[in-house]
Protein backbone atom coordinates (compact mmCIF):
# COMPACT_ATOMS: atom_id res chain seq x y z
CA UNK A 1 0.00 0.00 0.00
CA UNK A 2 1.25 3.64 -1.21
CA UNK A 3 1.77 6.16 1.66
CA UNK A 4 0.34 9.71 0.91
CA UNK A 5 2.66 12.22 2.30
CA UNK A 6 1.34 16.06 3.08
CA UNK A 7 3.10 18.83 4.08
CA UNK A 8 2.51 18.48 8.77
CA UNK A 9 2.58 22.33 9.66
CA UNK A 10 4.39 23.31 12.43
CA UNK A 11 4.72 20.06 14.78
CA UNK A 12 8.26 21.19 16.30
CA UNK A 13 8.94 23.79 18.47
CA UNK A 14 10.42 27.40 17.24
CA UNK A 15 14.07 27.28 17.69
CA UNK A 16 15.81 30.92 19.02
CA UNK A 17 18.79 30.65 17.23
CA UNK A 18 21.48 31.56 19.34
CA UNK A 19 25.53 33.42 19.15
CA UNK A 20 27.22 32.03 22.19
CA UNK A 21 30.52 31.79 21.20
CA UNK A 22 30.44 34.16 18.76
CA UNK A 23 32.20 37.79 18.63
CA UNK A 24 30.17 39.38 16.22
CA UNK A 25 26.35 38.63 16.59
CA UNK A 26 23.36 39.92 15.29
CA UNK A 27 23.24 42.80 18.30
CA UNK A 28 25.21 46.27 17.24
CA UNK A 29 25.46 44.77 13.56
CA UNK A 30 26.99 47.60 11.27
CA UNK A 31 25.31 48.08 7.69
CA UNK A 32 27.09 45.55 5.29
CA UNK A 33 28.85 43.68 8.49
CA UNK A 34 28.70 40.11 8.39
CA UNK A 35 27.94 37.99 11.31
CA UNK A 36 29.82 35.12 12.62
CA UNK A 37 28.73 31.64 12.28
CA UNK A 38 25.60 30.90 14.77
CA UNK A 39 25.75 27.89 17.01
CA UNK A 40 24.99 24.35 15.61
CA UNK A 41 21.56 23.34 14.83
CA UNK A 42 21.27 19.14 14.73
CA UNK A 43 19.24 18.39 11.68
CA UNK A 44 19.90 14.52 11.60
CA UNK A 45 17.34 12.97 13.70
CA UNK A 46 14.07 15.61 12.72
CA UNK A 47 15.52 15.38 8.77
CA UNK A 48 13.39 18.41 8.59
CA UNK A 49 13.09 19.43 5.09
CA UNK A 50 12.36 23.40 5.40
CA UNK A 51 11.69 26.07 8.02
CA UNK A 52 10.08 29.50 8.19
CA UNK A 53 12.63 32.39 9.39
CA UNK A 54 10.82 34.91 11.98
CA UNK A 55 13.17 37.70 12.82
CA UNK A 56 12.83 40.36 15.40
CA UNK A 57 14.68 43.41 14.91
CA UNK A 58 14.77 45.98 17.90
CA UNK A 59 15.06 49.89 17.44
CA UNK A 60 16.91 51.56 14.52
CA UNK A 61 16.21 54.14 12.45
CA UNK A 62 15.97 51.77 8.67
CA UNK A 63 15.87 53.44 5.45
CA UNK A 64 16.21 53.02 2.00
CA UNK A 65 15.03 50.74 -0.66
CA UNK A 66 17.33 48.36 -0.44
CA UNK A 67 16.99 47.78 3.20
CA UNK A 68 17.45 43.93 4.63
CA UNK A 69 18.85 41.32 6.13
CA UNK A 70 20.83 38.55 4.73
CA UNK A 71 20.42 35.15 5.84
CA UNK A 72 22.81 32.09 5.27
CA UNK A 73 22.81 28.91 6.08
CA UNK A 74 26.10 27.11 6.35
CA UNK A 75 26.00 23.22 6.64
CA UNK A 76 28.56 20.70 7.66
CA UNK A 77 31.31 19.03 5.53
CA UNK A 78 31.21 15.59 6.58
CA UNK A 79 29.36 16.32 10.12
CA UNK A 80 32.06 17.63 11.85
CA UNK A 81 34.17 20.65 9.79
CA UNK A 82 32.84 23.50 8.41
CA UNK A 83 33.60 25.34 5.43
CA UNK A 84 35.16 28.97 5.34
CA UNK A 85 32.88 31.82 6.59
CA UNK A 86 34.19 35.21 6.74
CA UNK A 87 32.22 37.00 9.88
CA UNK A 88 33.12 40.11 11.67
CA UNK A 89 33.78 42.29 8.74
CA UNK A 90 32.00 44.63 6.22
CA UNK A 91 34.32 43.55 3.63
CA UNK A 92 32.85 41.75 0.78
CA UNK A 93 33.10 37.63 1.31
CA UNK A 94 32.19 36.08 -2.20
CA UNK A 95 33.22 32.42 -0.52
CA UNK A 96 30.28 33.23 2.06
CA UNK A 97 27.50 34.23 -0.93
CA UNK A 98 27.11 30.02 -1.85
CA UNK A 99 25.32 29.47 1.44
CA UNK A 100 22.92 32.61 0.68
CA UNK A 101 19.33 31.31 1.86
CA UNK A 102 17.14 34.04 1.69
CA UNK A 103 16.51 38.52 2.13
CA UNK A 104 14.57 39.34 4.53
CA UNK A 105 13.23 42.94 3.06
CA UNK A 106 12.88 45.69 5.79
CA UNK A 107 10.59 48.42 5.68
CA UNK A 108 11.85 51.98 5.95
CA UNK A 109 11.01 53.76 9.78
CA UNK A 110 12.53 54.12 12.69
CA UNK A 111 10.17 51.26 15.16
CA UNK A 112 11.28 47.84 16.10
CA UNK A 113 10.92 45.46 13.20
CA UNK A 114 9.31 41.31 12.71
CA UNK A 115 9.52 40.02 9.57
CA UNK A 116 9.13 36.67 8.79
CA UNK A 117 10.42 34.87 5.25
CA UNK A 118 7.08 33.26 3.00
CA UNK A 119 5.19 30.20 4.06
CA UNK A 120 4.45 29.63 0.66
CA UNK A 121 7.99 28.11 0.64
CA UNK A 122 10.37 27.14 3.28
CA UNK A 123 13.75 27.79 3.49
CA UNK A 124 15.59 24.40 2.44
CA UNK A 125 17.19 22.79 5.49
CA UNK A 126 20.57 20.68 5.30
CA UNK A 127 20.06 17.08 6.46
CA UNK A 128 22.36 17.19 9.43
CA UNK A 129 24.39 20.04 11.17
CA UNK A 130 24.35 23.66 9.84
CA UNK A 131 24.74 27.37 11.68
CA UNK A 132 23.50 30.34 10.46
CA UNK A 133 25.45 33.53 9.42
CA UNK A 134 24.07 36.73 8.41
CA UNK A 135 25.03 40.06 6.62
CA UNK A 136 23.21 43.62 7.90
CA UNK A 137 21.79 45.58 4.52
CA UNK A 138 19.81 47.55 6.77
CA UNK A 139 21.85 50.83 6.09
CA UNK A 140 22.09 51.25 9.73
CA UNK A 141 23.83 49.82 12.82
CA UNK A 142 21.37 47.45 14.78
CA UNK A 143 20.00 48.36 17.91
CA UNK A 144 22.09 46.77 20.76
CA UNK A 145 19.90 43.95 22.40
CA UNK A 146 16.50 43.03 20.85
CA UNK A 147 17.62 41.36 17.97
CA UNK A 148 16.42 37.60 17.73
CA UNK A 149 16.69 35.47 14.85
CA UNK A 150 14.23 31.71 14.96
CA UNK A 151 13.76 28.86 13.11
CA UNK A 152 9.81 27.19 12.83
CA UNK A 153 10.81 23.59 11.05
CA UNK A 154 8.56 21.75 8.49
CA UNK A 155 8.00 18.00 8.20
CA UNK A 156 5.97 15.92 6.65
CA UNK A 157 3.67 13.52 7.90
CA UNK A 158 2.47 9.94 6.54
CA UNK A 159 -1.74 10.10 5.96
Amino acid sequence: MATTLKLSGYLAAVVTVAWTGATQKIDSLTDNEWTDLSDEIDNTSNLYFGADLDLALGSAAFTGTDCGMEIYIVPTVHGTTYPNWTGNSTSDAPENMHYSATFLPLKASTSAKRVVSSSDEAIELPQGKFKFGMRSRANVTLASNGNTLYLRPKSYQAV
